[in-house]
C-alpha cells in the first residue's frame, strides 16, 4: 500500500503542477504569489493482466462483463513475461484451448478449442486460414479468444469450437522504440525491433520486425525466419481515422517435420530422429524441405457520424504459399518395425483470401430501453489448393535409421483447388432492459458459393443460404457480478478438397452456455466460469482410406465446464489461472465408432502462471508457470492414448532504466509428452515435446 500512496501523491502533484501552469499562462494579472487549492486524486490500481473489452473480436466497445459469452484476452504483458516466441504458446493460459501439431513445422499452428480441432482463426477480426499462413509473434499486441461458434457475427470463417483472434500492434501517439536479442539452447538466436514514430499531428508510423535461426532439438528440423510489419495511421482527432497494417513473413526449413508416426508404441521411438526423406538417402534425390511466404494487408477506416454513431469500413487481403517435399506415413499401424511412407515431391500449396465489410455502430433509446447496435454487410473469398506433386513410396524401419528400402515412383498427385465465397448481412443489438438486465439479439444471413476443381476442370459446384442466430442474456444483481446465458447456431462452409472432389453443405454448430463473471477485486482480479453444450453436424473429416483427402460425415458433441481467473492478487502479485473439464465424443458416424472420444481433447486440463515483483530489489520480478494436460485419445477411431503431463516453466527479469534482462526456462523438469491433433491429416503423426529449454533476452527501450 506504500507504493500505492506514493503513486497517488505523484499523480496529484503532476496534475496540480499542470493546472497551476495553465492558470498562470491564462491570467497574467494574477499576483506572483497566487496559488491554486490542493488537488486530491483517489482511485484503485488496475492490473496489466486485465483487459476490459475485446473490441477487435466483438467489434464493439461493450465491456466483457456485459457481453453474454465466454471471451478471454491474453495481453502483451503475459506474452512478454512468458517469453513467447511461437504461435503454439499464445493460448497456454486459457481454459479449454490446446495447441495441436502443426503442418510439418511450418508454424501455422492449429488449436483444439472446447474439444474441436480448428484450422482457422482470426487476424485483426478477419479470417486467418491456418494451413500455410506462417506468422511471427513479434507483431501480436494481444490475443482475444471467443469460446464456441460465432457465426451470427463472423459467418463462414470455418471454426465451431471457437476463434483465436491475434490483434496486430497499431501505431501510437508517442515516440518510442525497443530492440531485443534472444539467445537460447539448441542454437536459438532471435532479434526483434518495435519502433513507433509520430510523423505529424495526424500521422503515426510503427514498424515491427524479427529474424530468427533455430537448430531445434529435432534432427533435420532447423529453420530460419524473418518478419517485417510496417503500419501507419492517420487520425484527424475529430472522429476520423485510417490505419494500414502490412505484414511479410518468411520461413525456411531444412526438413518437413511431422514428428513421429502415431503408432501405439510411439513412446519407444526416438524423440530426435527425423522420420522422412533426408538428403543423401537415395542417390540424386533431394530430401524433404519447406518454405513458407505469407503476405497480408489490412485497411481500417472509422468515421464518427455523430456523438452516438460510427461508420466503419475494413478490408483485408492475405496470401500464403508453401513449397515443399514432405514424407507422410500411410497408416498408424506398422508391420513389425516397418511403416510405409508416401513422399510428395515439389508440392506447391497456396491459399488466397480477401474480405471486406461495412458496419454501422451506435447507441440509441426506444422509450426506457437503451440499445447498442451493430449492423453490417460483408464479403469473404477464400481460394485454397495445390498445384500437385510427384509421389513416391518408401518404407522406414522405425527403430533402425540405417534401413533403406526402395524409392518407388507412383502416380502423381493432380492439382486441386477449392473456392468459397460468403455474402453476409448481420445485425446485433445489446438491449438494456433495466440497469441490471441486458439482452443480446444477433442474426446473420449468409449466401455460400463453393467450387471444387481438379486438374483445371470443375468437379463440383454448390450454393447454400444459411441463417445463424444468437440470443444472450446478462443479469447483474450487483455491479461486481454478471450471470449470463447464450444460445447460438453457426454455419461453417466446407471449402477445400474432398474424397470425391465435390462441394458439400456447411457444417452446423449449435451451443448453449451459461456462466458467471465476477470481480473478486474491482478492476484488479476477476473470475469467469462457464458451462457449455456444443453440438457439431455435417463434419468434414479425414478420409480413412486416404489421409490427404477428406469426406463429410458424422455428428459430434462437446460438453464441459471452464474456469478462468485473471489479475492481481496484491499490487505486486499477478496471476492467471485456468481449469477445464471437457467431454467431446462422436454421436453418429458412417466410419467412426459412436461414443469414441475426439483426439487431442483431454478431459481435465489446467494452468497457473504467476509473477511477483520484489519490493526489496526494485526492478526484479520472478515468475513460474505450471501446465497440466490430462491423457487424451491419440486417434479417432480410438486405438491408444497419449499420456497426461505436467510442465513447469520459470522466469526472472530485471529492469534498470531502459535496459531489461529476462531469463525463461521451459519444461524445467524435462517432462516427455506428445502433441497430436485431428485438424485434417494430423491424427497420423505426433510431435514430441521439446526438452528443457532456456532463453535469455536482453532488450533496450528508447
Amino acid at each position: 500500500m506504500k507504493n500505492k500512496s506514493v503513486a497517488f501523491r505523484v499523480a496529484a502533484t503532476l496534475i496540480h503542477a499542470g493546472l497551476l501552469a495553465a492558470a498562470k499562462a491564462q491570467a497574467a494579472d494574477f499576483k506572483a504569489d497566487a496559488t491554486l487549492p490542493p488537488v486530491t486524486v483517489t482511485g484503485t490500481p488496475t492490473s496489466d493482466y486485465l483487459v476490459p473489452t475485446s473490441n477487435s473480436t466483438t467489434r464493439t466497445d461493450t465491456p466483457l462483463k456485459d457481453y453474454p459469452a465466454s471471451i478471454q484476452v491474453v495481453p502483451s504483458e503475459i506474452l512478454q513475461e512468458r517469453g513467447v516466441i511461437r504461435i503454439d504458446q499464445i493460448a497456454d493460459n486459457v481454459s479449454g484451448v490446446h495447441a495441436e501439431a502443426n503442418y510439418g513445422g511450418n508454424g501455422a499452428t492449429f488449436f483444439n478449442i472446447r474439444g474441436f480441432s480448428e484450422s482457422n482463426g482470426l487476424r485483426d477480426g478477419f479470417r486467418n486460414y491456418g494451413y500455410y499462413a506462417y506468422r511471427d509473434v513479434q507483431n501480436i499486441d494481444r490475443v482475444e479468444i471467443f469460446k464456441g461458434p460465432a457465426g451470427a457475427l463472423y459467418g463462414g470463417i470455418g471454426a465451431v469450437g471457437g476463434y483465436i483472434n491475434t490483434v496486430s500492434k497499431r501505431p501510437q501517439q508517442d515516440n518510442f522504440g525497443e530492440v531485443g536479442v534472444t539467445a537460447g539452447t539448441h542454437g536459438l538466436l532471435r532479434s526483434t525491433l518495435d519502433l513507433n514514430r509520430v510523423l505529424s499531428d495526424d500521422v503515426s508510423f510503427r514498424l515491427n520486425a524479427s529474424a530468427e535461426s533455430n537448430s531445434t532439438f529435432r534432427d533435420n528440423a532447423s529453420y530460419h525466419s524473418w518478419s517485417i510489419a510496417p503500419a501507419i495511421t492517420w487520425n484527424n482527432h475529430q472522429g476520423t481515422s485510417l490505419t494500414l497494417l502490412t505484414e511479410f513473413n518468411h520461413l525456411n526449413r531444412d526438413g518437413f517435420d511431422f514428428g513421429v508416426p502415431a503408432v501405439s508404441n510411439y513412446r519407444e521411438l526416438s524423440r530426435t530422429r527425423y522420420y522422412g526423406l533426408r538428403d543423401g538417402m537415395y542417390p540424386g534425390v533431394d530430401g524433404d524441405y519447406g518454405k513458407n511466404d505469407t503476405f497480408s494487408q489490412t485497411l481500417l477506416f472509422e468515421h464518427e457520424l455523430s456523438k452516438n454513431w460510427k461508420l466503419r469500413l475494413a478490408g483485408q487481403y492475405a496470401s500464403a504459399r508453401q513449397r515443399s517435399t514432405q514424407s507422410f506415413p500411410d497408416s498408424t499401424t506398422a508391420t513389425g518395425n516397418l511403416l510405409d511412407y508416401s513422399v510428395y515431391s515439389g508440392a506447391n500449396e497456396y491459399s488466397r483470401q480477401y474480405s471486406t465489410r461495412a458496419e454501422l455502430v451506435g447507441d440509441f433509446s426506444t422509450g426506457s430501453l437503451k440499445h447498442s447496435l451493430l449492423a453490417g454487410i460483408d464479403y469473404g473469398y477464400l481460394k485454397v489448393g495445390s498445384k500437385g506433386s510427384q509421389v513416391s513410396s518408401m518404407t522406414l524401419d522405425l527403430f533402425n535409421p540405417a534401413y533403406l528400402s526402395g524409392l518407388t515412383p507412383g502416380d502423381p498427385l493432380p492439382g486441386h483447388e477449392g473456392v468459397g465465397k460468403d455474402y453476409g448481412a448481420y445485425l446485433q443489438d445489446l438491449i438494456e432492459l433495466t440497469p441490471q438486465l441486458k439482452a443480446q439479439i444477433g442474426l446473420r444471413a449468409d449466401r455460400f458459393v463453393n467450387r471444387a476443381e481438379e486438374s483445371g476442370a470443375d468437379t463440383g459446384r454448390g450454393q447454400q443460404t444459411a441463417c445463424s442466430p444468437r440470443l444472450g442474456l446478462v443479469w447483474q444483481p450487483v455491479a461486481s457480478t454478471s450471470f449470463f446465458a447464450d444460445w447460438s447456431r453457426s454455419h461453417s462452409p466446407n471449402v477445400g478438397h474432398s474424397g470425391s472432389n465435390v462441394t458439400y453443405d456447411a457444417e452446423v454448430a449449435e451451443q448453449f452456455e451459461i456462466g458467471v463473471k465476477h470481480d473478486v477485486i474491482q478492476d484488479r482480479l476477476n473470475v469467469n466460469v462457464a458451462l457449455f453444450n456444443l453440438n457439431r453436424n455435417h463434419i468434414l473429416t479425414t478420409d480413412p482410406s486416404n489421409p490427404i483427402l477428406q469426406v463429410l460425415t458424422g455428428k459430434q458433441r462437446s460438453q464441459g465446464v471452464e474456469l478462468d481467473i485473471t489479475g492481481n492478487i496484491t499490487p505486486r502479485w499477478k496471476a492467471i489461472a485456468s481449469y477445464a473439464y471437457t467431454v467431446a465424443k462422436v454421436r453418429s458416424d458412417t466410419t467412426l465408432p459412436v461414443g469414441d472420444v475426439l483426439s487431442n481433447a483431454p478431459r481435465h486440463s489446467g494452468s497457473l502462471w504467476t509473477v511477483y515483483q520484489l519490493e526489496s530489489v526494485p526492478g526484479l520480478q520472478v515468475g513460474a508457470g505450471v501446465y497440466y494436460v490430462g491423457s487424451r485419445e491419440a486417434t479417432t477411431p480410438n486405438t491408444f492414448k497419449l499420456g497426461g503431463y505436467v510442465r513447469t516453466d520459470l522466469m526472472a527479469s530485471y529492469q534498470q532504466g531502459p535496459w531489461k534482462t529476462q531469463l525463461n526456462v521451459f519444461n524445467l523438469f524435462n517432462r516427455k509428452y506428445y502433441t497430436g491433433g485431428s485438424a485434417a491429416t494430423f491424427d497420423y503423426t505426433l510431435m514430441p515435446s521439446p526438452p528443457r529449454l532456456a532463453q535469455l533476452t536482453v532488450s533496450y527501450r528508447f
